[in-house]
C-alpha cells in the first residue's frame, strides 16, 4: 500500500496546493514561507511532499520550514 499512497500524492498534490491556496484566498506570491511534514510516515509520500515544498521554496525564493506530522495534527486541532 505505501506505492499507492506514494503515487496518489504524486497525482494529487499540486491540485490540493492549489485549492488550498485558493480556499485562503492567496496565491504562492502571497506567501512567506513555505511549510512541510518530513516525518514519521511513509517514506515514499513523504517524498513527494518535501519534493515539492523545496520546489516552491526555492522557485520563491522562500523560507522552508519543517513540521514533524504528528504534531501537525495537534496543531491543527
Amino acid at each position: 500500500m505505501p506505492e499507492i499512497a506514494s503515487r496518489k500524492h504524486i497525482e494529487k498534490i499540486n491540485q490540493v496546493i492549489e485549492e488550498a491556496l485558493s480556499d485562503a484566498h492567496m496565491t504562492l506570491d502571497d506567501m512567506d514561507a513555505v511549510a512541510v511534514t518530513y516525518g514519521p510516515g511513509l517514506v515514499g509520500a513523504l517524498l513527494v511532499g518535501v519534493a515539492e515544498a523545496k520546489a516552491i521554496s526555492y522557485a520563491r525564493k522562500l523560507p522552508l520550514v519543517g513540521v514533524h506530522h504528528i504534531e501537525g495534527h495537534i496543531s491543527a486541532n
